[in-house]
């Protein structure tokens, strides 16, 4: 049978089972717990000593030792009252072991006394005691067992002590007695070295199974670091990933964040060109309201004097004044279409019509303006000093080009001082990603501190005494902002005007 994993014989479960009942553990024999070395040896020599007191006991009726028969029953009767003192938890085992060597003591002692000239018994019977307290409590149990042992012998030296048993308990033979002894001892040490065998063998065999329980425990432990090992490995290698998934992921938030960025500077980028855009839509139409006031101011005019001279028409005149009529009807149709042509032309370069980019000679094609303008050079004795540095070539509309520098040098030409001969400058450089054209002049100047805001609008005049329908500048500035320039200007009344031209090379 099998308790607790280990296998006993049945001899020892039959001990198991007295000792279950003997025991305040009130569980099933398979689940008892093992008891302390201690508490088993106490028990088993309690049991000893009882089948020790039968025997001896059943020995005295063959030896006539009536004392002896008396002192068995007695310390039968003391025994059983142990165990069950033991089993009702009325004494400790510690005190269970004195109470045990005592009885011992006692009884030797008393079957010594009892026999006639056994003092020679004494010594080796109670010698046993020393050797049972060492093995059953301590080495200081055996100690002061060992000093009663020889007060005992000293004692038995001087004291007779047949002179206190009444002489029916004696027994003279003494070989019967010394036979009895002798064989009872030998009984008890043969029991002792079973019951010490079966001892040993159990602790071998529990030890064995606990190195067997160790071993399995070992093995799981084994197994349980290798799972843990995968284990590890596994979170290793899911880490790596997680990593590598958050490398990622930093690299996406990376790219995200850039593009971010860039998609917020094409939003400012986009919400600077909606601004312009909007400005330049608000500047249009401003434009577009100025152009159709002025238009119908500048037309309004001439119909009206067309239909005042048709009416004329009507009146009977003398044929004098019909020529002047007729005359005068001539210039006024004359002076609206020259308004149509005008309005016609600034919508051209509004619709950006005839923008056809040409690849011209800078010096030539100024050359060309100025054999356009030569009439009005030598009229006025104009001295004009052109300076083109290194750009004999410009990418850009024609059309454009001759307008603005044609109506830059001829307004420097128109609104000359009449004692000054004029000098004219035209000079071109490359400044950035432009080409700058200068045309300075020393003619009536512009009093820009109540004119430049209206400098370059539609119709503005600033000298009236020379003729011109105020439509040159405005041109011009419609001209280079479609090329995608600007128009710089200085002036100084009496003293001359500078405009810088910066054109962008297509």
């Amino acid at each position: 049978m099998s308790i607790q994993g280990v296998n006993y014989p049945i001899f020892e479960i039959g001990f198991m089972r007295i000792l279950k009942y003997f025991s305040s553990q009130q569980k099933p024999l398979s689940e008892i717990e093992l008891p302390t070395r201690t508490e088993t040896v106490q028990i088993k020599f309690i049991f000893i000593s009882i089948l020790f007191s039968v025997g001896y006991f059943a020995n005295s009726f063959l030896t006539g030792f009536l004392m002896a028969r008396y002192v068995m029953i007695l310390a039968i009767v003391l025994f059983i009252i142990q165990l069950f003192a033991h089993k009702l938890g009325w004494i400790s085992l510690r005190t269970s072991s004195h109470i045990f060597i005592v009885i011992c003591w006692l009884l030797i002692v008393l079957l010594s006394i009892s026999s006639d000239g056994i003092h020679s018994f004494v010594l080796p019977w109670v010698s046993l005691i020393p050797i049972l307290g060492l093995v059953l409590v301590n080495a200081r149990v055996a100690w002061i067992w060992s000093a009663i042992v020889s007060v005992t012998v000293v004692a038995c030296v001087f004291i007779e002590p047949r002179d206190f048993i009444p002489p029916h308990l004696l027994m003279v033979n003494n070989n019967l007695l010394t036979a009895s002894l002798h064989i009872g001892l030998l009984f008890l040490i043969l029991t002792l070295t079973h019951f010490f065998d079966l001892q040993q063998n159990t602790l071998i065999k529990k030890i064995e199974s606990q190195n067997d329980h160790l071993k399995y425990t070992q093995n799981e432990i084994a197994t349980q670091n290798e799972e843990l090992t995968q284990s590890q490995e596994e979170i290793s290698s899911q880490r790596d990933l997680v990593a590598q998934q958050n490398e990622n992921l930093e690299q996406a938030r990376q790219i995200i964040e850039i593009q971010h960025q860039t998609l917020i500077k094409k939003n400012e980028g986009l919400e600077q060109e909606i601004q312009s855009r909007t400005k330049e839509l608000v500047d249009y139409n401003h434009q577009l309201e100025q152009f159709a006031f002025i238009s119908s101011h500048n037309l309004r005019s001439p119909i009206a004097r067309i239909l005042g001279l048709g009416n004329l028409l009507e009146l009977q005149h003398t044929k004098e004044d019909e020529l002047t009529i007729q005359k005068n009807l001539i210039h006024s149709a004359r002076e609206l279409d020259r308004v149509v042509k005008d309005l016609t032309s600034i919508l051209d370069v509004r619709k950006r019509s005839n923008t056809i980019i040409t690849e011209i000679d800078i010096k030539e094609e100024i050359d060309l303006i100025l054999l356009n303008l030569e009439k009005d050079i030598l009229e006025t004795n104009a001295a004009i000093q052109i300076e083109v540095e290194h750009m004999p070539k410009l990418r850009t509309v024609k059309p454009y080009f001759d307008s603005i520098i044609m109506n830059l040098i001829s307004n420097a030409i128109k609104y000359r001082k009449v004692d000054t001969k004029p000098l004219i400058h035209v000079s071109v450089a490359q400044q950035n990603n432009f080409v700058c054209f200068t045309i300075k002049d020393n003619g009536l100047g512009i009093d820009l501190s109540t004119s430049s805001k209206k400098l370059f609008t539609l119709y503005s005049r600033f000298h009236d005494h020379v003729d011109g329908k105020g439509l040159g500048l405005y041109m011009v500035k419609t001209q280079v902002e479609s090329l995608g320039g600007k128009i710089e200007v200085e002036s100084e009344v009496n003293v001359g005007t500078t405009f810088r031209v910066f054109v962008r090379p297509s």
